[in-house]
């Protein structure tokens, strides 16, 4: 197999070969895939990306999962069986890694998975107009290739940050370091240079009596080169001297209440569910006095407690409308503020927030961070959500047409008659936490929030030289799943955010996992079973002091720029090709034109 261009598809499999794409084999003839063995490839690439990933977590196979897949796109013609064929690969290993959806919305799940699916030929394309059309070898072309089609995978159209090659990486604490230079994308660019080396290096082996074979494989080196920096780099990041300080003690609670019991509750349930949670908090109290902060998961107080709905009166309402609720909301939030007053802790927790309109009818529903303090109780304005998850927190396209909406409410977990949608926050609200002299801001990425990188560094993201929050407080529901696979891919999402921003992250999630992680990504403390040993979805809670870092991270200074950089530079080529395509399609039309003259 050779990496030559196999486009020409009325060329005989066994045609002679006239030229050959830089760093790769020099061999008399082409010799194509296989269909079989096409299969086999992409198979294997599913395969090792599932694998990278929790529960198993095998996380060496990232740096080489898209070697297999590289392979297979470069080493066969692309007719459109082949393009087909890469698109169900990528649509089955959706299926495969996104499986924890079937419990939420099947609609959805397919659907995501189809579309997800699509950005395995979106890369093939690219792959291929770098090796065949530029003339770029694999080592560079696959991270060019891949980085660029991932990221905007999970960026476009609210995006779908999960799976990201690099993540995988978070296991290995070393290699993870690198994640406060260029995020996330940093680290799949690491994956996608040295699969691209595995890549150039095979291809090396077609012909051992070629030149090419016997000349030094330069690039290769340089990537295993690079691979070895970065792990230094990494090792010197995790033992760098006096730039951590000691911060708040934190509480996070843990809840295992299914989202289908949620949903279904009484106000006598509702109520029940809110004094378990007073009562978890007040034995972290006894059993750890001195807490400054105590973290609850999203939305689990069950009312809302944004201070322009509790400042009503009954006479802003339309006959009977919201007045029980209004009470109930009160009592919810004089408990939260005498909890904080007598404990002497802050309390951060999830609610609802709810805006009414002239008419005295509720037109703006949001999902919601509110803080009391000991001196204060319900502080002013709270953190309401950014990022909404689409099809669960709000359906897109809602003026595209009734007929097209009603279609969309099918992929949602409330079904067609299920009309749910939140209003986005426009503010990165931060709080403050008071502890005697020493005062601490932080973020509270909401849900999802923590699984993307661009909510956690607008909170972190430095600020007249100084970092904008000194930790982050992520609270989730992750009630909707009953898989470990979720919880712990959750969780490790959320170790590549405190990296990516050098900030320390305490954790409170229903259904698991909550946790205390380090700014280099480590855990701390995590929320054990009863009865000793890991489990996840138990009930219970946390305590650890929060390590301060320092340090300010050049990802926290410029963001996507660099992996923006990469998608432009992939569209100016796909720009460049097709030009080039056009003129030469033109001057042979005018050639044509001149013999029939």
């Amino acid at each position: 197999m050779s990496l030559s261009s196999p486009d020409k598809s009325s060329a005989p499999v066994a045609a002679p070969r006239t030229s050959q794409p830089a760093g790769t084999a020099e061999s008399p003839r082409k010799r194509e895939l296989s269909l079989l063995t096409f299969a086999a490839l992409i198979l294997a690439a599913d395969t090792m990306l599932w694998l990278a990933f929790p529960p198993l977590g095998v996380w060496p196979l990232a740096l080489f999962a898209l070697a297999p897949l590289s392979l297979a796109v470069l080493g066969r013609t692309f007719r459109k069986g082949a393009w087909l064929l890469i698109w169900s690969a990528g649509i089955v290993y959706f299926l495969v890694a996104s499986s924890w959806l079937i419990p939420v919305t099947v609609g959805g799940y397919i659907g995501l998975s189809i579309y997800m699916g699509f950005y395995f030929p979106v890369f093939a394309l690219l792959l291929r107009m770098w090796v065949f059309k530029l003339k770029i070898p694999p080592t560079l072309a696959v991270p060019l290739a891949f980085t660029a089609a991932e990221y905007v995978r999970s960026t476009l159209m609210s995006g779908f940050s999960w799976f990201m090659v690099g993540t995988a990486l978070a296991a290995n604490k070393p290699l993870l370091q690198c994640a406060d230079l260029f995020g996330v994308s940093g680290l799949t660019f690491l994956c996608g240079l040295t699969a691209g080396a595995l890549v150039e290096l095979l291809h090396r082996g077609d012909d051992p009596k070629s030149p090419q074979s016997r000349r030094i494989p330069v690039r290769p080196i340089l990537a295993l080169v690079l691979l070895a920096l970065a792990t230094v780099y990494g090792g010197y990041r995790l033992t760098q001297p006096h730039v951590l300080s000691p911060g708040p003690l934190v509480a996070v609670i843990e809840s295992r209440i299914p989202q289908s019991l949620k949903d279904n509750q009484t106000p006598a349930d509702e109520q029940a569910m809110f004094d378990r949670f007073v009562a978890q908090s007040q034995k972290a109290l006894r059993s750890h006095p001195g807490i400054n902060l105590i973290a609850w998961p999203e939305t689990m107080v069950p009312g809302d407690l944004n201070r322009s709905w509790l400042a009503m009166a009954a006479d802003d309402f339309l006959p009977g409308h919201g007045r029980g609720e209004l009470s109930r909301d009160h009592g919810y939030a004089k408990a939260l503020a005498a909890l904080s007053r007598r404990s002497g802790a802050s309390l951060l927790v999830g609610s609802g927030g709810i805006h009414f309109g002239p008419d005295g009818r509720p037109d703006k529903l949001q999902n919601i961070a509110v803080y009391f303090t000991p001196q204060h109780g319900l502080t002013g304005h709270p953190y309401a959500k950014h990022h909404l998850v689409p099809f669960g927190e709000y359906i897109p396209f809602q003026q595209a047409g009734s007929l097209f909406h009603k279609w969309l409410m099918y992929l949602t977990p409330y079904g067609p008659q299920g009309a749910y949608s939140l209003t986005p926050g426009k503010k990165w609200r931060r709080f403050s936490l008071h502890v005697r002299r020493h005062h601490w801001k932080f973020g509270t990425p909401i849900c999802y929030e923590d699984a993307m990188p661009h909510p956690c560094r607008m909170f972190a993201r430095p600020r007249n030289g100084k970092k904008g929050v000194n930790f982050l407080v992520s609270i989730s529901n992750d009630g909707w799943y009953a898989s470990r696979a979720e919880l712990l891919q959750h969780l490790q999402l959320t170790e590549v955010r405190a990296v990516e921003n050098r900030v320390s992250i305490a954790r409170s999630v229903n259904g698991g996992d909550s946790a205390i992680i380090n700014s280099d990504g480590s855990i701390i403390k995590r929320v054990r079973a009863p009865a000793g040993g890991w489990k996840h979805q138990v009930q219970g809670y946390a305590v650890a002091r929060l390590p301060l870092d320092s340090r300010i991270t050049l990802f926290d200074r410029i963001g996507d720029l660099p992996v923006r950089a990469l998608v432009l530079l992939n569209l100016l080529a796909v720009l460049g090709v097709w030009m080039q395509g056009l003129g030469r399609l033109l001057h042979r039309i005018r050639k044509k034109t001149a013999k029939q003259a």
